[in-house]
């Protein structure tokens, strides 16, 4: 960063730092809110429980119904503060870190497509998607999305699954980016840093895509249908780009897909954009910065694979 930012994010860390100390305090007092509710609560039960009310009497019932309503209102009251501390400190630090890197926007509550995420067949089966964090813009003549994806099975999308199986299954959860623009491929082509991270995907695509092979091994593990894809995937510097960006978003893995004239990249990682739990806000602005700034890198590397 420059000096003048350095100084912007000490200052917005410092007014970070006391609404924290602010939120920590409301949680406290609400937290002892939402005991004393809940021991009124219980304590409720066990008096009509002694007064002869049984389970099966509507008034009882009602009872339950009424108090656990209640509690769960006053549950989302009381953890209120913590998510608008969090959007708070998101609308803060996020902007003024990727002000550093250039002219980009930040949408808190953004999304990449979900047309974008199917047409790449890099994901297992899903019925719900949520996502966040969109950062969007243009790097080297390439528009792009970097954001965080849940995709789940058995969610309210599809309430029978979800009856079937007892639970909610967990699909894929991390970041995603996704870039138009490059020059059009020949059928797709696919680089992997852990094939056995891929295998939920990679051996069903396998089964229904002729020709689909694996071209070269290294680094990234490449799979495509036409050689001259898979050239564009195995190259040094694709590589370290993607190891780059993988080591700055903590991700177990990396995969990239070329479609079209698309590119979509998924890591898997479980660590939001900016966690929020830092002792120091500054931290998080310079892991953010340093995951950005990897995500541009990526982006600037597959723009030049699009001129060789």
């Amino acid at each position: 960063m420059t000096a003048l930012s350095a100084r912007e994010l000490r200052r917005t860390a410092a007014l970070v730092r006391e609404q924290r100390a602010a939120t920590e305090r409301t949680l406290r007092q609400r937290g002892f809110a939402t005991l004393a509710v809940g021991l009124s609560f219980g304590l409720a039960l066990v008096l009509a429980w002694a007064g002869g009310w049984r389970m099966g009497e509507s008034r009882f019932q009602l009872l339950v119904v009424v108090g656990a309503a209640c509690f769960a209102a006053i549950m989302v009251w009381a953890l209120a503060p913590s998510r608008r501390q969090s959007m708070s400190e998101k609308s803060a630090l996020a902007p003024l870190v990727l002000g550093a890197l250039g002219d980009f926007d930040y949408l808190p509550g953004g999304r990449i497509a979900e047309e974008v995420l199917r047409r790449s067949r890099m994901f297992a089966r899903w019925s719900d998607y949520t996502g966040g964090d969109l950062v969007r813009g243009e790097q080297e003549g390439l528009a792009f999305g970097y954001a965080r994806a849940a995709l789940t099975r058995g969610g309210p999308a599809k309430l029978e699954s979800l009856v079937t199986t007892g639970k909610v299954k967990e699909v894929f959860r991390g970041a995603v980016l996704a870039v138009e623009g490059l020059p059009p491929v020949s059928g797709m082509a696919f680089a992997l840093t852990r094939r056995d991270m891929a295998m939920d995907w990679l051996a069903d695509l396998s089964a229904k895509t002729t020709g689909l092979r694996r071209r070269e091994s290294g680094a990234l593990e490449v799979w495509s249908v036409d050689p001259e894809a898979a050239g564009r995937l195995a190259t040094p510097a694709l590589a370290e780009a993607v190891a780059a960006l993988g080591e700055a978003a903590d991700a177990d893995s990396v995969e990239l897909c070329l479609d079209g004239t698309a590119a979509l990249v998924k890591l898997r990682t479980r660590r939001p954009i900016l966690p929020g739990i830092a002792e120091d806000p500054v931290d998080e602005a310079r892991d953010l910065h340093r995951e950005m700034k990897a995500a541009l890198a990526l982006v600037a590397a597959l723009a030049r694979g699009r001129e060789s």
